[in-house]
């Protein structure tokens, strides 16, 4: 093997760099730009000097690239990826369905997930009323009562919100406010409210309420925030704590107590097979820091699990960012939007992640937008309208114009975004009613 033009006898690395990048005395000193080469996600590592001529680029070792982009300051990205088309047949139809007048004015709706065309829809009244698309009957269930949140001042950009969530039955329901600290859950075969939810008062304006419900051993469970840095699992239909812990406050010899976790919550995702709980949390610099864990250990072996159980694995770290679009690809692997390491140098695309082990799997340019999947196939919602992804090649193979879910309808395989009062779906597979 010749030493390559590093002077190193190695593997060659996966981008050419400019001379100044490896010549470089000192990898701090370094910084650099990823200019794309429009074949993919391939690019070249390029110092401010050369990014923008026809500077010559060489091939280096690993260890110099790699030197250079854990070390060196990334200025951000150059020249256009490349996005691959592969046209598939799909039927564009949207069908539509009109809100009952019956119905108020609309604050959120929420699937159903188990039962095809219905939805949960909550009114600015506090009411939530069940509604079947396919019969177009409605028929109330509960009013909540939680503490408006909406003058708070935004951050971010992010104003405090009303969120309604459904459990995959339809049994219980829970309303929040996201970037807000109030919630409580319904059980809604009685009309009452089972738990009155604090996500706690400390920077909960820079987070979405943490709330889902998940299936635990053939049991409706509710994973929620009850403080900055703590999640808890409760029985909805009766509040019972299923996850009672108690956190020391001493430090020991100087170090943090046992267990401390210095961690916001943010939203959390369960995998569609129950078995892991994503979060989109992040810690002071601040820095977003996305984390997967083990549902199934956290309820059945350590009520420690979502502060340091084994199965906790970090995905990324995001200088300056969270809230992404997100999305379970399937029961294995998580895709998060935006392809970078820091808020002011991403690049529109996705990242794939392996839950279990954290290892990013694969990345691509092009969507934007909320994100959704079906196991087969990935969507955006980019601001012109849906498109449609397959998360093994990259490539983009449908689009329907015009149309932005903000819903899916894993029964019905559908997405739905309600516009106005009209409730408008797209089927995404052959499952399901329309």
């Amino acid at each position: 093997m010749k030493p390559l033009t590093c002077g190193h006898v190695a593997v060659a690395g996966a981008s050419r760099t400019c001379r100044h990048l490896f010549e470089s005395p000192s990898a701090e000193s370094v910084s650099f730009f990823r200019l794309l080469l429009g074949d993919g996600m391939r690019w070249e590592l390029r110092c401010p000097i050369c990014v923008d001529d026809a500077a010559e680029v060489f091939e280096v070792c690993e260890g110099c690239v790699s030197r250079a982009e854990e070390d060196g300051e990334f200025l951000g990205w150059r020249g256009e990826p490349g996005i691959g088309e592969r046209p598939e047949p799909v039927d564009p139809t949207i069908a539509t369905s009109v809100l009952p007048d019956e119905l108020g004015s609309v604050m959120d709706i929420a699937p159903v997930a188990t039962q095809p065309g219905v939805w949960l829809v909550l009114d600015r009244e506090g009411a939530i009323v069940r509604w079947d698309t396919q019969s177009g009957l409605t028929s109330p269930q509960a009013v909540s009562e939680v503490p408006d949140e909406s003058a708070r001042e935004p951050w971010m950009n992010h104003r405090a919100g009303t969120r309604l969530h459904s459990s995959a039955d339809g049994r219980f329901a829970a309303v929040v406010n996201d970037f807000g600290r109030h919630g409580s859950v319904i059980d809604l075969t009685t009309a009452k409210t089972t738990m009155v939810l604090d996500g706690g008062g400390y920077h909960e304006e820079t987070v979405p309420f943490s709330v889902a419900f998940a299936e635990h051993r053939g049991r409706t469970v509710v994973i929620h925030r009850t403080a900055w840095n703590r999640l808890d699992v409760s029985d909805p239909a009766t509040g019972e704590l299923l996850t009672a812990r108690v956190t020391s406050t001493s430090e020991r010899d100087g170090l943090p107590p046992e267990h401390h976790l210095d961690y916001f919550h943010g939203a959390i995702s369960v995998s569609p097979n129950q078995r892991r709980i994503a979060d989109d949390g992040w810690v002071w610099s601040p820095v977003g820091v996305p984390v997967v864990w083990s549902l199934e250990r956290w309820l059945g072996a350590d009520v420690w699990e979502s502060e340091d159980g084994p199965s906790r694995c970090r995905l990324t770290q995001r200088w300056y960012r969270w809230n992404n679009p997100w999305c379970w690809l399937d029961d294995d692997y998580i895709v998060i939007g935006g392809i970078g390491d820091d808020d002011e140098a991403m690049l529109d695309g996705v990242e794939i992640y392996q839950a279990e082990t954290g290892t990013r799997t694969g990345m691509f340019a092009g969507p934007q937008g909320q994100l959704f999947a079906d196991a087969r196939r990935l969507y955006s919602a980019s601001p012109g309208g849906l498109e449609v992804w397959d998360p093994d090649t990259g490539q983009r193979t449908a689009t329907i114009a015009g149309f932005v879910p903000t819903h899916h309808h894993v029964g019905s395989g559908e997405l739905a975004v309600l516009d106005d009062r009209t409730l408008r779906r797209w089927r995404t597979s052959s499952r399901g009613a329309a």
